[in-house]
């Protein structure tokens, strides 16, 4: 079915005003007949598990407007911000999407565009922070993944559009920090409170204890000698926030211990992540009327079996972290 579509980027951790208003703008702006969210599943970008269910994130998406729901698994959501761009553009390509729009603080696809084209001649320094490496002056989280977000649409010849970030509507960061002090939020009833790093810092402590450092140092991005100081803090701090706060470095930002202590928890190697690094399948979690037409003769996952078995089985270990027994994948339609 020839339809004009846009793809958004999302991670809903948790779903918030903001996230409606960036639907509603995205399809004035765009004229699109189908948007699809790609929404990332158990884990999102920062490495933080996510407060909702991705069951939940689909129903939200759809409601607010949405027309298709696809997902961006874990070990493709955790990931920097060029990678992360990679993979959901990856996925969002296999559609055969026109454009995307996202949120930016600069909203000047313009000038993003010419900070990629800096980034390209930049050499780049390991130990600092994509900001300080290619910019004198301070980039925004959403103009930086804006950026990436540019780079790999130019590969696939897609469109990147952009809205105006507002600052009135909560920040999902600071959503969370208010409903973990006991402060009501928008759609809180979906929050599952025991999605965090101290529910599941326990499970980490001793695996890093009782596993060898030669071990470790096969998980995806355990580098230069990281290991031994998350060793050496688990064995020190019975509490996930000492312990993060003691493995923070010049090298390895907050996120990036998260990222790191995530992929050591569900035990991914670095050889698995080399084997497979693409993402250009479509896996679905919801649609409505428009989005099941859109799909029509399109190779995409509905089911568990349909899978790789690399993304079965961490399919497998996200959700018996989340909950007591195996939920089995289903596919939402949502009825307008």
């Amino acid at each position: 079915m020839n339809m004009k579509t846009c793809g958004i980027i999302t991670e809903y951790n948790p779903f918030h005003q903001g996230h409606i208003y960036h639907i509603k703008k995205t399809k004035e702006l765009t004229q699109c007949n189908c948007l699809i969210a790609i929404v990332s599943n158990h884990f999102t970008q920062r490495g933080l598990p996510s407060l909702l269910s991705m069951e939940d994130k689909t129903k939200l998406a759809l409601e607010a407007g949405c027309n298709l729901v696809i997902e961006l698994p874990a070990c493709y959501a955790a990931q920097s911000a060029d990678y992360f761009a990679k993979y959901a553009i990856e996925s969002l390509h296999a559609l055969n999407i026109d454009q995307i729009c996202f949120g930016s603080e600069t909203n000047n696809i313009v000038l993003l565009r010419e900070y990629a084209k800096q980034m390209e001649s930049t050499k780049v320094d390991p130990s600092l922070s994509m900001n300080r490496n290619l910019y004198s002056k301070d980039i925004q989280p959403n103009d930086i993944l804006g950026i990436q977000y540019i780079k790999q649409c130019d590969k696939y010849n897609i469109l990147p559009q952009s809205i105006s970030r507002k600052d009135t509507f909560k920040s999902a960061t600071q959503t969370r920090k208010e409903y973990f002090e006991g402060i009501a939020q928008f759609k809180d009833a979906y929050f599952n409170p025991n999605q965090t790093w101290d529910t599941y810092y326990p499970y980490l402590r001793k695996f890093l204890i009782l596993t060898d450092t030669n071990i470790l140092s096969t998980y995806f991005l355990v580098n230069e000698g990281i290991e031994y100081r998350l060793k050496e803090n688990a064995k020190k701090y019975l509490k996930w926030e000492e312990f993060l706060l003691a493995s923070i470095s010049k090298t390895y930002t907050k996120a990036r211990i998260q990222r790191t202590c995530m992929f050591i928890l569900l035990q991914i190697t670095k050889a698995q992540m080399q084997e497979n690094n693409r993402f250009n399948q479509v896996i679905v979690a919801g649609f409505d009327s428009i989005g099941q037409a859109f799909l029509k003769d399109k190779q995409v996952v509905t089911k568990f079996k349909e899978l790789p078995k690399f993304l079965q089985e961490i399919e497998l270990k996200c959700q018996y972290l989340s909950f007591d027994t195996f939920q089995a994948r289903k596919v939402i339609y949502y009825d307008r």
